[in-house]
């Protein structure tokens, strides 16, 4: 049976590698009771190692060659296909386990960096499928990549001032709304991708509800998303905010605030925010965008 470890990953722009001097093979249903998740560092390419069990316990091992194995690698939120070179394990030497086929290992360079000219352009989540073309063995994993270095984008609005709304997303790990002491705001904010005022016609979506349009950027890890408050900086702030998906349009969040937070703000000496938790509804990615309030 097909067996899968993680080698390592490369960094581009560092032109840096870290390998598993000592990789541990893992097989769904032999040392493993669950499906596989390998988790790699950020990277721009990850490196998996593929072997193949010849005997119950696990101790021999009768590894396929390259021309017999088809791989499939894909973004587990839009099933847009990476590229994948397969290859044999010549280095370095404690990735070669000796076996009876005389094969060695199988290596797998998955590049998950799909924008030469974005460097910040990486898928995060990718669901492998490895096969045995002449044999029924296959292994199927998914492979989960940190990426801390990418931005929110949100567009902060004055309820009584919406004619002179942001018509496009600002960028940022944290975002900002200026309060004052008369009108209602809300914020759209979008996990790594920008948003801007469009049309009717070629929109995502739209808030209010048929009034205000607009278009969130097509690129990899699109999926729906799960907001929720994590933390705040002082006790009032549950009172005067909430956060939920926009309408109709899970993949966009939606920060309502009350006018009465200016009141309670202004009185304040110390920052004022609110941690607002983002979690992906199909690679389970994780992050935490932070708001802060000023008058």
């Amino acid at each position: 049976m097909l067996q899968a470890a993680y080698g390592g990953y490369h960094l581009n722009d560092s032109s840096s590698s870290s390998i598993v001097t000592n990789p541990v093979y893992y097989e769904p249903g032999f040392n493993l009771m669950s499906p596989l998740e390998i988790s790699s560092s950020a990277a721009d390419v990850v490196y998996i190692l593929i072997r193949q069990r010849a005997n119950t316990a696990g101790t021999v091992f009768n590894n396929p060659k390259v021309d017999d194995i088809s791989v499939s690698a894909v973004d587990v939120t839009n099933g847009e296909s990476l590229t994948v070179v397969v290859s044999e394990v010549v280095a370095p030497s404690s990735w070669v386990v000796d076996d009876p086929s005389g094969n060695p290992p199988i290596l797998l360079t998955i590049t998950n960096q799909v924008d030469t000219i974005n460097n910040s352009l990486k898928v995060r989540t990718i669901n492998c499928n490895v096969k045995e073309i002449l044999e029924n063995n296959f292994i199927d994993f998914r492979i989960t990549v940190d990426d801390d270095n990418q931005y929110f984008n949100y567009i902060p609005v004055d309820r009584k001032r919406i004619v002179d709304r942001n018509t496009f997303s600002t960028a940022g790990r944290q975002g900002y709304v200026q309060l004052n002491s008369t009108s209602d705001f809300y914020m759209l904010f979008s996990m790594y991708a920008w948003l801007k005022e469009t049309t009717k016609s070629v929109a995502d979506f739209s808030y209010p509800q048929d009034s205000i349009f607009y278009q969130k950027q097509d690129t990899y890890n699109n999926e729906d998303f799960t907001f929720g408050i994590d933390g705040y900086s002082h006790s009032f702030i549950p009172d005067q905010i909430s956060v939920m998906q926009v309408p109709s349009y899970d993949k966009v969040g939606l920060l309502l605030i009350n006018n009465m937070l200016y009141e309670y703000v202004s009185k304040q000496t110390d920052s004022v925010y609110v941690d607002i938790s983002v979690r992906g509804n199909l690679s389970g990615v994780e992050d935490i965008f932070r708001v802060n309030f000023y008058v």
